[in-house]
């Protein structure tokens, strides 16, 4: 059992992302228009401090392409942001490949489900922000006096969710 983190032994990792835009912006909302950005685990509090655990996050701006010197890699963007192969053998197949998975049935159902399943979780997550958004609305509308009955019917509440949030509002029960 390693005694210090300097006895623990890493392998090399790639976590790689794809982005169709530019992630990054300046503080002015302008974006950095880097085709490709690296990162590497650095002390925030002294950046001559490494983690050395010799993971390495690269995120790919597919926007960028233009900007890339690799010509695969360039490539490659050009096709995720345009959707359009150039005339290399790389982009030939990988344009051939998208399109025998789009026409696989398999595929295409699996597609399908994976994007029923994101839809699933976004509509949660809205509905979760939109429910927050209505306790918090009725504890304002508690603070002011307002009958549980008349803020239950307007933020779509339940009665019984308003009586229970009037219960921990001082001088409120």
């Amino acid at each position: 059992m390693p005694k210090s983190f300097d006895e623990l032994t890493f392998k090399e990792s790639y976590i790689l992302f794809i982005c169709k835009e530019d992630p990054f912006k300046d503080e002015k909302d302008k974006h950095f228009g880097l085709p490709c950005y690296t990162f590497t685990n650095v002390c925030n509090e002294n950046s001559d401090v490494k983690l050395d655990d010799k993971t390495i996050k690269v995120l790919y701006n597919a926007s960028g392409y233009e900007k890339e010197k690799d010509p695969l890699i360039r490539s490659f963007l050009h096709f995720i942001s345009t959707n359009e192969p150039e005339e290399d053998d790389f982009s030939r197949r990988l344009s051939r490949l998208v399109a025998d998975y789009k026409e696989d049935e398999q595929s295409r159902s699996d597609y399908l489900a994976m994007n029923l399943h994101d839809h699933d979780i976004r509509y949660e997550a809205l509905a979760e922000g939109a429910s927050q958004k209505a306790v918090e609305d009725a504890i304002e509308f508690l603070k002011e006096k307002v009958s549980p009955e008349i803020i239950a019917k307007c933020v779509k509440l339940p009665l019984a969710q308003v009586l229970e949030l009037q219960k921990k509002i001082p001088n409120q029960a």
